[in-house]
C-alpha cells in the first residue's frame, strides 16, 4: 500500500509539474560480449567475460533525465547507472543551468567531459567495439583526440554567444577541489586550473578553436619548484566540402622541463641495468598534432582516416607517431559490414632525472577489426566481429596473460566481441 501512495503521489507530482516544464528521459547503452580471446601466450588459457568498450563492467541499463522550464530559459539534468555489476551509481553529469539573457549560458554542478563543445574526437571502427591498447590512444581516442574535455572539471560554467557564430566558454572548479565543497586555497585550486575556450564558425568553411586549459600542478624537487601551467588547444574543423569532413588539432603542453621529472601517480616503469625505476612520460610530450576526416563516398560507404605525431620535451625521445583508417559499408537495409586497421609506433628513448639516465622503450602496436552489425530497432544493433592486436597490447580488460615466471605475453592476441548498443 505504501508504494502505491509513493507511486500515485509521485504521478501526481509530475502532472502537476508537467504544465511548468518539459520532462524527457534517455539513456545511451553499450556492452561488449567476449565470448572468447586470446591472452597472447602459447597456451590454451582464453579469455572470455561481459565488459564494454572501454573496460570495466558493462553499461546495461542508464537513465538520464532532463527537466526544461516551459520558456525554455532553465533547466536540470542527471543520470543514474545501473551496470552488470550490479552497482547503482551516478553518471558523469548532474547540472542546472539558466539563461539570465538570451546570449549568456550559467551552469552548475558537474559536468561530463564533453559539457565544454569543444571536446573532439575521432570514433571509428574499433573504438565503437573492444578497443585496443595503444592503437586507441592519442589521435586514435574518439573523444578528445582533436580538442580537450572538461578534464573533470565541475562548478559554474558560462557560455557566451555575443554575435552569430561566435562562442565564449569559462569553467571554474570550484566544485572539484580535493574533493570537497569548499576550498581554502581558492587561488591555487580554483581560478588558475580554469579552463576557457573561444570558437568561431565560418559559414560555408568550417570553425577555428582555441582553448586553454588551466592545470597549475607544482612539483618539489632537490628544494626546488617545478610548474605545470596548463596545456593550449587549437583546431579547425572544415565543413566546405560536401561529404567530407576534416579536422586538425594542435595540443601544446606549458611547463618547466624539469616539470617532466616529477614522479607521480602516472608512472612508466624503466630499467637501468637490474633496477626497475620508475619515471612519469605523461608529461614528456611538449606537442601533440592530430588529424582526421571522414568521406562519405556514397550513401552506403564511409571512409575514416586517423593519424599523428607526439613530440617530446626531451630530444632523445623519439617522436612517437601512428596512422589508421576505417570503412563502414552498407550490405542492405540494416546491415552493414566493417574494418579498421591502426598502427602505433614504439616509445623509445632515454630520460635523465636526477642525474640518473633511464632507458624506456615501448613496443609498437598494429591492429585490424572486421565485423558485421545488424540494426535491431531504430537505434538498437547487435555486432559480431574478430579482432587482433600485436606485441601482447591487449584490449580494453584483457591484459596480456604472464608466464610462470610472471613476464607478460608480447605475442599477437586476438578476440571475437560481439557488441550490444541502444539509445533513446
Amino acid at each position: 500500500m505504501k508504494k502505491t501512495l509513493i507511486a500515485v503521489a509521485a504521478a501526481a507530482a509530475l502532472a502537476t509539474s508537467s504544465a511548468f516544464a518539459e520532462i524527457t528521459f534517455g539513456a545511451w547503452l553499450r556492452s561488449v560480449l567476449v565470448p572468447i580471446a586470446n591472452d597472447g601466450g602459447d597456451s590454451k588459457d582464453f579469455r572470455a567475460g561481459l565488459t564494454q568498450s572501454w573496460g570495466g563492467a558493462a553499461r546495461t541499463s542508464v537513465l538520464g533525465v532532463n527537466w526544461i522550464t516551459e520558456d525554455g530559459n532553465a533547466g536540470s539534468t542527471f543520470e543514474i547507472r545501473n551496470p552488470s555489476d550490479g552497482t547503482i551509481t551516478m553518471g558523469d553529469r548532474s547540472v542546472m543551468w539558466f539563461k539570465p539573457v538570451e546570449m549568456l549560458k550559467l551552469s552548475v554542478g558537474l559536468f561530463d567531459s564533453g559539457d565544454n563543445g569543444f571536446r573532439e574526437g575521432w570514433g571509428f571502427g574499433a573504438w565503437n567495439w573492444l578497443r585496443p591498447n595503444r592503437t586507441t590512444n592519442l589521435w586514435f581516442n574518439g573523444d578528445d583526440s582533436i580538442m580537450d574535455g572538461t578534464g573533470g572539471r565541475s562548478g559554474l560554467m558560462a557560455e557566451l554567444t555575443p554575435i552569430e557564430g561566435l562562442t565564449v566558454m569559462a569553467i571554474v572548479p570550484y566544485a572539484t577541489v580535493d574533493n570537497s565543497y569548499v576550498s581554502t586555497d581558492w587561488s591555487y585550486n580554483v581560478y588558475k586550473k580554469t579552463q576557457a575556450g573561444v570558437a568561431y564558425s565560418i559559414d560555408g568553411i568550417g570553425k577555428v578553436k582555441v582553448l586553454w586549459t588551466g592545470q597549475n600542478e607544482v612539483y618539489k624537487a632537490n628544494d626546488k619548484k617545478y610548474d605545470y601551467m596548463g596545456d593550449i588547444g587549437v583546431a579547425f574543423d572544415l565543413t566546405a566540402v560536401e561529404n567530407l569532413y576534416v579536422a586538425v588539432g594542435g595540443k601544446f603542453s606549458i611547463a618547466d622541463k624539469e616539470y617532466c621529472n616529477a614522479v607521480n601517480d602516472k608512472q612508466l616503469e624503466v630499467k637501468v641495468g637490474k633496477t626497475t625505476k620508475k619515471i612519469d612520460a605523461n608529461t614528456l610530450g611538449v606537442a601533440t598534432i592530430s588529424l582526421a576526416a571522414t568521406y562519405n563516398v556514397m550513401e552506403n560507404l564511409a571512409v575514416s582516416l586517423a593519424g599523428g605525431v607526439k613530440i617530446f620535451r626531451d630530444s632523445d625521445f623519439d617522436p612517437q607517431f601512428g596512422i589508421g583508417g576505417g570503412i563502414e559499408y552498407g550490405i542492405m537495409d540494416g546491415l552493414k559490414a566493417v574494418a579498421d586497421v591502426r598502427y602505433m609506433s614504439k616509445m623509445k628513448g632515454e630520460k635523465k632525472v636526477n642525474n640518473v639516465t633511464y632507458e624506456y622503450e615501448e613496443d609498437d602496436a598494429f591492429s585490424f577489426l572486421v565485423g558485421i552489425q545488424k540494426n535491431v530497432a531504430n537505434s538498437a544493433s547487435i555486432g559480431i566481429g574478430f579482432e587482433g592486436v600485436t606485441n601482447g597490447a591487449g584490449f580494453a580488460g584483457i591484459p596480456a596473460g604472464k608466464d610462470k615466471e610472471g613476464k607478460a605475453y608480447d605475442g599477437f592476441m586476438w578476440s571475437v566481441p560481439v557488441v550490444f548498443e541502444l539509445s533513446f
